[in-house]
Protein backbone atom coordinates (compact mmCIF):
# COMPACT_ATOMS: atom_id res chain seq x y z
CA UNK A 1 0.00 0.00 0.00
CA UNK A 2 1.05 3.22 -0.68
CA UNK A 3 -0.42 6.37 0.90
CA UNK A 4 -1.44 10.01 -0.12
CA UNK A 5 -3.42 12.30 0.80
CA UNK A 6 -5.06 13.12 -2.74
CA UNK A 7 -4.83 10.68 -5.42
CA UNK A 8 -5.23 11.94 -9.19
CA UNK A 9 -6.44 9.91 -12.00
CA UNK A 10 -5.66 11.47 -15.26
CA UNK A 11 -3.08 13.80 -15.95
CA UNK A 12 -4.45 16.26 -18.39
CA UNK A 13 -4.79 19.62 -18.15
CA UNK A 14 -7.63 19.06 -14.93
CA UNK A 15 -5.49 16.49 -13.68
CA UNK A 16 -2.55 18.33 -13.63
CA UNK A 17 -3.90 21.93 -12.12
CA UNK A 18 -5.42 19.78 -9.31
CA UNK A 19 -2.75 17.91 -8.15
CA UNK A 20 0.29 20.81 -8.93
CA UNK A 21 -1.96 23.19 -6.83
CA UNK A 22 -3.13 20.61 -3.88
CA UNK A 23 1.12 19.44 -4.22
CA UNK A 24 2.37 23.16 -3.68
CA UNK A 25 -0.58 23.85 -0.93
CA UNK A 26 1.53 20.85 1.61
CA UNK A 27 -0.57 17.70 0.37
CA UNK A 28 1.17 14.56 -0.83
CA UNK A 29 0.15 14.09 -4.23
CA UNK A 30 -0.31 11.14 -6.50
CA UNK A 31 -1.22 11.29 -10.05
CA UNK A 32 -1.83 8.13 -12.13
CA UNK A 33 -1.20 9.16 -15.95
CA UNK A 34 -2.48 6.91 -18.63
CA UNK A 35 -1.16 8.02 -21.57
CA UNK A 36 0.57 11.23 -23.29
CA UNK A 37 -0.63 14.16 -22.32
CA UNK A 38 0.07 17.79 -24.41
CA UNK A 39 0.14 19.85 -20.76
CA UNK A 40 3.76 18.96 -20.18
CA UNK A 41 4.45 22.17 -18.35
CA UNK A 42 1.38 21.04 -15.46
CA UNK A 43 3.63 17.85 -15.44
CA UNK A 44 6.93 19.10 -14.90
CA UNK A 45 5.38 22.04 -12.46
CA UNK A 46 4.03 19.00 -10.31
CA UNK A 47 7.17 17.09 -10.26
CA UNK A 48 9.56 19.99 -9.16
CA UNK A 49 6.99 20.87 -6.17
CA UNK A 50 7.82 17.45 -4.86
CA UNK A 51 4.59 15.37 -6.19
CA UNK A 52 4.76 11.82 -7.24
CA UNK A 53 3.90 10.95 -11.03
CA UNK A 54 3.27 7.23 -11.93
CA UNK A 55 3.00 7.94 -15.60
CA UNK A 56 1.89 5.05 -18.20
CA UNK A 57 0.06 3.43 -15.26
CA UNK A 58 -3.87 3.23 -15.56
CA UNK A 59 -6.25 2.77 -12.30
CA UNK A 60 -8.12 -0.46 -13.01
CA UNK A 61 -10.20 -0.57 -10.24
CA UNK A 62 -11.21 1.09 -6.89
CA UNK A 63 -12.74 0.24 -2.98
CA UNK A 64 -15.59 2.19 -2.04
CA UNK A 65 -16.85 1.50 1.52
CA UNK A 66 -19.61 3.56 3.52
CA UNK A 67 -19.72 6.37 0.59
CA UNK A 68 -15.95 6.72 -0.08
CA UNK A 69 -13.11 5.41 -2.24
CA UNK A 70 -10.65 3.78 0.11
CA UNK A 71 -8.06 2.69 -2.41
CA UNK A 72 -7.59 2.07 -5.98
CA UNK A 73 -5.27 -0.24 -7.74
CA UNK A 74 -3.34 0.39 -11.23
CA UNK A 75 -2.34 -1.74 -14.03
CA UNK A 76 1.61 -1.71 -13.09
CA UNK A 77 1.27 -1.79 -9.48
CA UNK A 78 -0.88 -5.21 -9.08
CA UNK A 79 -1.65 -6.13 -5.55
CA UNK A 80 -0.33 -2.59 -4.28
CA UNK A 81 -2.92 0.16 -3.18
CA UNK A 82 -3.33 3.69 -3.48
CA UNK A 83 -5.06 4.88 -0.43
CA UNK A 84 -5.93 8.78 0.45
CA UNK A 85 -8.20 10.80 1.82
CA UNK A 86 -9.27 12.09 -1.36
CA UNK A 87 -9.41 10.95 -4.94
CA UNK A 88 -9.79 12.87 -8.06
CA UNK A 89 -11.39 11.51 -10.96
CA UNK A 90 -9.58 13.93 -14.42
CA UNK A 91 -10.33 10.98 -17.16
CA UNK A 92 -11.69 12.91 -19.51
CA UNK A 93 -14.76 11.62 -22.09
CA UNK A 94 -15.36 9.31 -24.86
CA UNK A 95 -11.19 9.50 -26.37
CA UNK A 96 -9.15 8.55 -23.15
CA UNK A 97 -12.57 6.48 -22.15
CA UNK A 98 -12.98 8.41 -18.85
CA UNK A 99 -17.02 8.04 -20.41
CA UNK A 100 -17.99 4.93 -22.44
CA UNK A 101 -21.05 5.21 -25.01
CA UNK A 102 -22.50 1.72 -26.22
CA UNK A 103 -25.48 1.16 -28.09
CA UNK A 104 -28.13 2.10 -25.33
CA UNK A 105 -26.06 4.10 -22.39
CA UNK A 106 -23.06 6.23 -21.46
CA UNK A 107 -21.55 5.30 -18.60
CA UNK A 108 -18.32 5.83 -16.54
CA UNK A 109 -16.43 2.72 -16.53
CA UNK A 110 -14.22 3.00 -12.96
CA UNK A 111 -16.39 3.39 -10.52
CA UNK A 112 -20.11 2.84 -12.11
CA UNK A 113 -20.81 6.74 -11.68
CA UNK A 114 -23.94 8.26 -12.01
CA UNK A 115 -23.82 9.79 -15.57
CA UNK A 116 -26.37 12.67 -17.11
CA UNK A 117 -27.11 11.27 -20.51
CA UNK A 118 -30.43 10.84 -22.67
CA UNK A 119 -31.50 7.84 -23.08
CA UNK A 120 -33.15 8.02 -26.45
CA UNK A 121 -30.28 7.59 -28.53
CA UNK A 122 -31.69 9.49 -31.07
CA UNK A 123 -31.41 12.80 -29.50
CA UNK A 124 -27.83 12.52 -28.65
CA UNK A 125 -26.10 14.03 -31.84
CA UNK A 126 -27.53 16.38 -34.45
CA UNK A 127 -27.29 15.44 -37.88
CA UNK A 128 -25.43 18.82 -38.51
CA UNK A 129 -21.93 18.40 -38.07
CA UNK A 130 -21.76 21.96 -37.27
CA UNK A 131 -24.05 21.83 -34.92
CA UNK A 132 -23.75 21.51 -31.13
CA UNK A 133 -23.60 17.77 -30.17
CA UNK A 134 -25.67 16.50 -27.37
CA UNK A 135 -23.64 13.47 -26.14
CA UNK A 136 -20.61 16.11 -26.12
CA UNK A 137 -21.83 17.32 -22.98
CA UNK A 138 -23.03 13.51 -21.27
CA UNK A 139 -21.04 13.35 -17.84
CA UNK A 140 -20.93 12.10 -14.82
CA UNK A 141 -23.71 14.14 -12.10
CA UNK A 142 -21.88 15.49 -8.92
CA UNK A 143 -23.60 16.59 -5.57
CA UNK A 144 -21.46 19.79 -4.27
CA UNK A 145 -18.75 18.73 -6.45
CA UNK A 146 -18.82 14.88 -5.10
CA UNK A 147 -19.48 12.14 -7.47
CA UNK A 148 -22.89 10.00 -7.24
CA UNK A 149 -23.32 6.72 -7.17
CA UNK A 150 -26.47 5.22 -6.97
CA UNK A 151 -27.56 8.66 -6.08
CA UNK A 152 -25.71 9.09 -3.33
CA UNK A 153 -22.65 10.94 -2.99
CA UNK A 154 -19.44 9.57 -2.85
CA UNK A 155 -17.84 12.01 -0.40
CA UNK A 156 -14.20 11.91 -1.24
CA UNK A 157 -14.27 11.38 -5.19
CA UNK A 158 -14.12 14.89 -6.80
CA UNK A 159 -14.70 14.55 -11.17
CA UNK A 160 -13.47 17.55 -12.55
CA UNK A 161 -12.82 18.28 -16.29
CA UNK A 162 -14.02 16.27 -19.08
CA UNK A 163 -15.24 13.42 -16.88
CA UNK A 164 -18.13 16.08 -15.79
CA UNK A 165 -21.41 16.57 -17.33
CA UNK A 166 -21.57 19.96 -19.08
CA UNK A 167 -18.30 20.47 -19.94
CA UNK A 168 -16.95 19.53 -23.15
CA UNK A 169 -13.72 20.15 -25.44
CA UNK A 170 -16.36 21.82 -28.15
CA UNK A 171 -17.19 24.65 -25.93
CA UNK A 172 -15.69 28.03 -26.79
CA UNK A 173 -13.48 28.48 -23.89
CA UNK A 174 -13.43 25.22 -22.74
CA UNK A 175 -9.69 25.45 -21.38
CA UNK A 176 -10.97 27.87 -18.91
CA UNK A 177 -14.00 25.50 -17.83
CA UNK A 178 -11.74 22.70 -17.31
CA UNK A 179 -9.31 24.59 -15.27
CA UNK A 180 -11.91 25.89 -12.79
CA UNK A 181 -13.32 22.44 -12.22
CA UNK A 182 -9.94 21.70 -10.99
CA UNK A 183 -9.64 24.54 -8.88
CA UNK A 184 -13.02 24.13 -7.18
CA UNK A 185 -11.77 20.24 -6.17
CA UNK A 186 -9.12 22.34 -4.59
CA UNK A 187 -11.52 24.24 -2.69
CA UNK A 188 -13.38 21.76 -1.42
CA UNK A 189 -10.00 19.54 -0.62
CA UNK A 190 -8.80 23.02 1.36
CA UNK A 191 -11.70 23.53 3.71
CA UNK A 192 -11.87 19.89 4.78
Amino acid sequence: MMKFDVVVIGGGLAGMTAATELQRAGLRCAVVATGLSLHEAPRHDFKAAGGTLLAGDTVVGGKIEGGRVKSVCTEKLGDVTLEAGWFILATGKYFSKGIVADMDRVYEPLFGLDVDFDEDRGKWFDPSFAAPQRFLEFGVRTEGGCALKDGSPITNLLPVGEVLAGISSAQGDATAAIRQSALDAVQIIRRK
